[in-house]
Formats: C-alpha cells, structure tokens, sequence
C-alpha cells in the first residue's frame, strides 16, 4: 500500500497519528501569506472586483486577473513573484455560479483565492514543490487523502510528482477539457495544469473528490487563429479557494458549515428570534439561509468596490443578487428590511482591516442595500401574489407552465429577475419558457433519422449573430433539421450548412433548449487571410429568417455515433443476461463517435469471466445480425411492452421505442444502426466503480473497435523483433523468461549491494565534520549507485559507528542516519531540517533516518566541502 512514497509516508503510524491541523479562516489566510512570504514572493493586496483595466470580464472572477499583462509581458512586473488572497466574484458573464449557491456544498458568488504567481522567476517544479510542502509540512494533510491530475501526455509533471513521492494511482491523467487552462475562448497566455484533490471520505456525494488547488503552467501563447506557440517566459498561475480549504481544515461538510459563514448564518438566526420568528438550530444552514449569507456578502462587496443596482451590466447582477437574497429571506418568514442588520456579522468575518473597503465605505454600502431592499420589498408581494394567481389557474393545471407575457411582465412590472421567476416556479413545480424562440414557438421537423435526408435544403425559421471575443458565434434555427442534438446521452451532430451565397458555417454544436426545438450553434469557416468583419458583412444578408440554407451531416461522425448507441443498448442487455439480473438499472451514459460509456447500479465489481461472457454475448448477437425496429406507442403501452426505460429521463404520453427482436427493446429517440452486424466487433476496454453501487463499463465497437485493435496491435512486430519471437505465443515464453531472468538479476544485485553496504569504503568518498560536539561523517557515494542502496549503507554505518552522525550524498538525494541510542540530542528528521535551511531541498523521516531531494546535485568533493560541510556546521 505505502511502496513508493518517501519513508516518512510509509509507516502506517503515520496515517494513523498524522493530524489536521485546525485553522480558522484568518490563520489560513496569513499561513498561506506567509508561507509564500518566506519562499521569495511579494504579498500582494488583493485587487478590486471591477477589473477596470479588463474590458472582457463583468468581474474578477480568479487570482490571476489583476496579473494578467504580467504573463503577456514579464518584464512589466515590478515583483518577480506574488501571493495574494484575491477577492473573487462568479455571477454573470461565462464564469456564472449564482443558480447553483444554496444548493451544493461548495458554489459561491463572492469567494476568496489563495494563489502563487511567477513571472519567469521559477519552474513547473518549483510551483509542484511548493504547493505539495504547504499542504502537506504547513497544514499538515495526510497524503493517502490526496491525489492530482496532469494532463495527458505531461511526462514532466508526472515525473515532477512522482520525485514528491506520489503513486501510479495518486497520479490521474486528464484530457485538455480538464487539464489545459486558457482565458476564455480568444488569444492569450494558456498551459498545462495540474490539479490537487482532497478525499472527503463522504459516501453520500456523487463525487468524494474535491479539488483543492489548481497549478497552471503558463508555457504557450493561443494565437487568435488557435495555434499555440511557446511563451518565451514560461510563468505560474496558481489558486486554491480558501472556503474550500477552510471546510476541511475545520472538519466541516460543505463551505457554508465554516467559520466565516457560521457567523453570519448565526446573525441571522439571532435576527430571526428577535423578531418572534422560528430560527433553524441545524448544523447545516437550510438552502434559503445559505443563499441569503452568500448573497449577502457579494452584494456588500460589489457595493465596496463601487458597483450599484441599475438594471444593465454588473448593476443588474447586483440587483439580480439582492432581490435572490429577499425572495428566500421571505421564505423563512423576513418580510421586513434586514440586510443591514447582518452587517455587523460580516465585519466580524474580515477583521483586522483585511478589506478596509468593508469599513470606510460602510454607510454608503448600507444605504444602497437598504434602499434597494425597500423598493423590491414593495413590489415583491404584488409580484408573489400574480404569481399565486397562476399557479391557482385551471387551464394551466396540466401544463403547470408559466406563460411567457406573464413572465415578462414580472420583470418589467414588478422587478422579478427571469431567474427569480424560475426558481419560484421550480419549487412548484411549475416550468416557465427559457428560450425566446419558445416564445416564438419555433419547432422544427427533425429529418436525421433517414440518411437520405442528411443533406438537403432547409429554411431559417430564427437567427441570432453575436460577437464571442474576436470572433463570432450564430445561432440558428431551421427546418426541417437533419442535425440531432445532444440528448439521451448521445453527443450532437457534426457538419456543415451552406448559405445562399455559397458561404460555408461550421456546426459546432447542437442543443435541444426545448421540446421540440432544436438550435444550431455555427461559426464560420474562414479562407486563410479572411478578414472576419468582411465575412459577416457579406454573408448578413443571408442570414435572415426565411432565407435557404444546404445542410450536410459529418457521415463519419453520425455512423460512429450510431453503432456506439445501439452497442450501449446491447450492453445493457447483455448485464441483465449475463448477471442474470434485472434490477440493473442504466445511471448514464455517454455516445460518442470513437466510444461509450455506460454507468449502470450494481453492487460490486464485475469479474474478468462475467466481462468475456458479456464481450462474446454482444459479439456473438452482432455477427447474427438483425435488423433494428422503431415504434411510436403510448407510454403505457410501451411500459407493458417490456421496453426498458432510463430512470433519468422524464417521457411524454407518446414514446419511441428501438428495439432488435429478441435481443433488445428500449425506450430511446438517438440515432441507430440499421442492422446490429455494424457493431462487431465489440470490446470493453474497462469496468470500474464511479459510486457506491454504481459501475461504469467503458467500450469500443465496429470500425472504432478495428482501429483500437489495429492501434493495439502495431507495438507488436517491433516487440517480435527485438525478443527474436516467432509468433505471439513465443513472445508470451520469452517475456516470462526475461522476467524470471529479471528476477534473478535483481536478487543479485541486492545481493551485492548488501555486500557493498557492508564494505562500502570502495564506493565512497569520506568527509569529517563537526556538528556541535558530535562528529559527523559525510559520505559521497559511487554514482552508479542509487537510493536503495544509500539506505543499506546507513542502516550499516549507523549501526557500526553508533557514535557519529552519517550524511550520505549522490547527486540530488540525501540521507541522514545517527543511532538514538547513542545520540540522544538530535534526530535524522531535525539534521535534515537544519541542512535545508542552507541549501535548498526537501524532504524529512524519522529519529535514525531521515531521506530528502537537493535542488542542486551533489558529485564531487569540491561540492561537499562548499555545500554539505558549511550546511552541517550551521546546524546547532
């Protein structure tokens, strides 16, 4: 379990003894401050929430920010490295959290960043290094309960973390959407990341892994075309949300259960008693009690830093936040003005003049707050009792949908932000129309099921251009529409459309924002040296409503598409067969082109005989063969019929049904094969566990499937050759050779190495020193010998020359080992530490041995006497 890690990681008494250490959230701010203070960085105060040197943000919304010219052009930056602790806001704009706060653990508006930054000052290692000492030496977090991703392909991260010790299984690699960091969508400084992850332990989340600290290697430049280039200063871009961290250093469950909001929700609930109201005595504030603590803190923030309530911009987000955060106060009782009553509690959370902005500009903070909260207050009954009037509506009773007009004049009478409507509707209930072109009950005929209708004419019922960065992004309804959109787990089509004026538009997504509708997201394919604005002028005038398009469907992409769909629903039939079970039930799943993904309850792991029966099942149904069969029934019928349903989805009163008789039947409206023999061959690349009791199989089929195994199998001529096989089978004989051969080398070899350790006088070069009253002898070790064998030697030396301290040194690895019971005043772990002090490195241990890494290697005797030696007589 423990191979691998450094020593000090490898006994079990230290995850058994290892503890948190407790910090409020004042101590995590100054610890992180000052931990960066130590190693070089200039604290740096934290910036304004209205980048004002940023057209292209609403808000500050990460540590980076403020910083950004700073990566464009290094040499502008007055430090060559900085830490702060950021004032960060997500609502609005792309970076949007405000649906999501009350109802998940961690999701806030207003939030603090702790972040590191380098201006080509220092390397991906050193921000890797310094990262994994503050959480592990600072804060003391115990290993086993940490993990990180890099991105695919990083062989220098993963050598990075494997030097701090990591396991193969501590070390998860990730695609470019999770693992390469970019501002946004245009041009700009971008890298590789690596992401830091903390195991909750918490069965009952979808997901016990939280990410704690994100490290962005800034090393490439994203042209406006999309090309990356090198930066010719490679810098560091780090953050780590302190609510997060605060939570797991106060044992806390979710964000709102800390310090900081204790305070606050606590205020509230006094407010509440005052008032002759019931108040919650929860550990776990309520979802309207958590809402109206963290709105509240953005709104006075947002009010420090000079925003006010208007109805456009970071105005609107401000009033959109107050009006969310009267609409729960009402629910839990508040009818009258209170905000400001809380804003003593705040000021206890940002003691110390953390953010003077909070003090010096308190009274106008809370004047607008109170204004604001008086003129809403006015309306919101009026509004809530419209809104009572429909919910109470007879004709509505089976839709329970809130008509558009009465949605808009919500807004535009009584001041309900959308959001406001909708979320007032949920609880409910009730659904309201999100998308203006349901409004205009724009629905289109999908054609792609038949494809001879995949390319054909069609006509723009809606269109809406925008600009997106440098570019531009449309967005367009037609019909008929061959192009299916993202639903029931299948990924959207690909593909072109063709204007009037022969002007090309690249379909880059499709989404169904309704029942009915289906929206095109384009962009336009350029000519090399095409100007963009030219581009949009010529082709505006066919971008109108009622205007011809010609549509072309990605054949590839759909074909692929569709054998991994109908493959997901022969899997499905082959668990139930092969389990033998039908209470397996379908958790998810994801159809793409080249693979699928099927999530499916099960309460333990597939074994490798029951995955090779599944595997054959469904390879053995797709060389029969058989055609699939669509149906149109009503619910009840098709519940009766034996169809399986997906527990995820909600179905209508008519239904389609796919099946292939006697192997499969289900409810489904993706995109199929026309005969299952297109499946074959089918393989499961692998079976794991994403839940409790839930499983995921992940596979190949059909012309993917040939591609995996052509790409599997094209290492093995190279592998024949170099083994001087004659076939597989031989290979498989001479492998197992070379490993027994393997073996027996390398039980010679340690075999030797004890030897040696025994008798190392041969492979070492002696040095004496003094540390205090005790001689210390250093011994610089045969590079050709490695770290096992160091560990040998001073297990010898400290039990031969009891008397001394021994440091042993080859090229950047360093031990210490003394024998305790005859030095009793100093540990290895404390000599270690002492050495560091004076020369750069890391690393710790035990009382007798104590193991660590030099920043600069150690080989010759010059270096030991210019380093080692004036490092150990510094220690006292």
């Amino acid at each position: 379990m423990y191979r691998g890690l450094p020593k000090y990681f490898q006994s079990t008494r230290f995850y058994q003894t290892r503890f948190i250490r407790h910090l409020t959230s004042p101590e995590l701010r100054t610890t992180f401050t000052r931990y960066f203070e130590k190693n070089g960085h200039t604290v740096v105060e934290s910036a304004s929430l209205v980048p004002h040197k940023d057209k292209t943000l609403l808000f500050t919304n990460a540590g980076m920010v403020p910083f950004k010219e700073y990566f464009m052009k290094p040499s502008l930056a007055p430090f060559p490295c900085a830490t702060t602790v950021q004032k960060c806001m997500r609502a609005g704009g792309k970076h949007n959290d405000l649906d999501n706060v009350g109802y998940t653990p961690r999701h806030h508006t207003f939030f603090e960043m702790l972040g590191n930054f380098s201006f080509g000052h220092y390397t991906k290692a050193d921000a890797i290094s310094y990262a994994w000492k503050f959480l592990l030496e600072e804060l003391s977090l115990p290993v086993h309960r940490l993990r990180v991703t890099i991105l695919e392909g990083d062989r220098e991260a993963y050598a990075l973390w494997k030097q701090q010790g990591l396991t193969d299984e501590m070390i998860v690699s990730c695609g470019p959407e999770d693992n390469f960091w970019s501002m946004g969508d245009g041009e700009g400084p971008c890298g590789s990341c690596t992401e830091i992850f903390w195991d909750t332990q918490d069965e009952m989340l979808d997901d016990r892994w939280v990410e704690i600290w994100n490290l962005v290697f800034m090393e490439k430049y994203r042209t406006a075309e999309g090309g990356l280039t090198d930066l010719p200063v490679p810098c560091i871009d780090t953050g780590m949300g302190l609510e997060r961290m605060a939570a797991i250093l106060q044992g806390k469950k979710n964000n709102f259960q800390i310090d900081q909001f204790d305070q606050l929700i606590g205020g509230l609930r006094q407010l509440l008693r005052e008032r002759g109201l019931s108040a919650s005595t929860d550990v776990d504030p309520s979802a309207h009690e958590k809402i109206i603590a963290d709105h509240f803190r953005a709104m006075c923030f947002l009010i420090g830093d000079g925003v006010v309530p208007s109805n456009t911009g970071r105005g609107y987000v401000l009033r959109r936040i107050i009006r969310r955060a009267l609409r729960s106060a009402k629910q839990i009782g508040l009818n009258e003005p209170f905000l400001t009553e809380l804003y003593p509690s705040l000021l206890q959370c940002f003691q110390n003049k953390l953010y003077p902005e909070l003090e010096t500009r308190a009274s106008s903070i809370r004047t607008i707050i109170t204004n604001e909260e008086t003129a809403f207050l006015s309306t919101l009954e009026r509004g809530l009792t419209l809104l009572e009037s429909v919910f109470k509506q007879p004709d509505l009773q089976e839709t329970k949908e809130i008509p558009p007009n009465i949605a808009f004049k919500l807004f535009d009478t009584y001041g309900f932000p959308f959001d406001l409507t909708l979320i007032i509707a949920r609880e409910r209930g009730w659904t309201v129309d999100i998308k203006e072109w349901k409004n205009m009950n724009i629905k289109s005929q999908f054609t792609g099921y038949d494809h001879n209708l995949l390319y054909q004419e069609s006509e723009i019922l809606a269109v809406d251009t925008f600009k997106k960065g440098k570019g531009v992004q449309v967005n367009m309804a037609i019909d008929p529409c061959p192009f299916y959109g993202l639903g029931g787990g299948q990924v959207p089509d690909q593909g072109t459309i063709t204007l009037m004026n022969a002007s090309k538009w690249n379909v880059v997504d499709v989404s169904q924002p309704y029942e009915g509708g289906i929206a095109l997201r384009l962009s336009p394919i350029l000519a090399p040296g095409e100007d963009i604005n030219q581009r949009i002028e010529s082709d505006r005038e066919y971008l109108q409503r009622g205007h011809l398009v010609r549509t072309e469907i990605d054949l590839n992409h759909r074909q692929g598409t569709e054998v991994h769909h109908t493959a997901t629903h022969l899997l499905n039939a082959g668990l139930r067969r092969i389990l033998n079970s039908n209470d397996i039930v379908q958790a998810g799943s994801t159809v793409e082109a080249k693979k699928l993904r099927f999530d499916f309850t099960y309460g333990k792991p597939l074994g490798e005989k029951e995955l090779d029966q599944i595997e054959s099942w469904v390879n053995e149904m797709a060389l029969q063969g058989g055609n699939t069969q669509i149906e149109h029934l009503k619910l009840s019928e098709a519940m009766n019929s034996g169809a399986i349903a997906s527990f995820s989805e909600k179905y209508g009163e008519d239904v389609r049904i796919v099946s292939v008789p006697g192997v499969s039947k289900e409810f489904c409206g993706g995109t199929h094969v026309d005969n299952i023999q297109k499946l074959y061959p089918f393989k499961i690349l692998s079976e794991t566990s994403v839940a409790a009791g839930t499983r995921r199989i992940e596979a190949v089929a059909g012309l993917a499937c040939v591609d995996w195994y052509r790409q599997a199998y094209k290492p093995i001529p190279d592998v024949l050759k170099i083994l001087r096989a004659n076939g597989t089978n031989d290979m498989v004989a001479k492998l197992e050779k070379m490993v027994h051969q393997t073996k027996s080398l390398q039980k010679s070899e340690e075999f030797i190495k004890d030897k040696l350790a025994m008798a190392g006088d041969s492979v070492t070069q002696l040095f004496t020193s003094k540390m205090n009253d005790t001689d210390v002898n250093i011994h610089l070790i045969d590079f050709d010998l490695d770290a096992a064998f160091m560990q040998k030697r001073a297990n010898v030396l400290k039990s031969t020359q009891a008397d001394k301290i021994h440091v042993l040194v080859n090229g950047k690895i360093i031990l210490v080992a003394l024998n305790n019971t005859q030095i009793t005043s100093k540990t290895a772990n404390t000599v270690l530490k002492g050495i560091f002090k004076q020369i750069r490195g890391g690393g710790g241990g035990q009382k007798e041995l104590a193991q660590g890494y030099l920043a600069e290697p150690i080989f010759t005797k010059e270096d030991v006497i210019s380093k080692i030696i004036p490092a150990i007589k510094s220690v006292s």
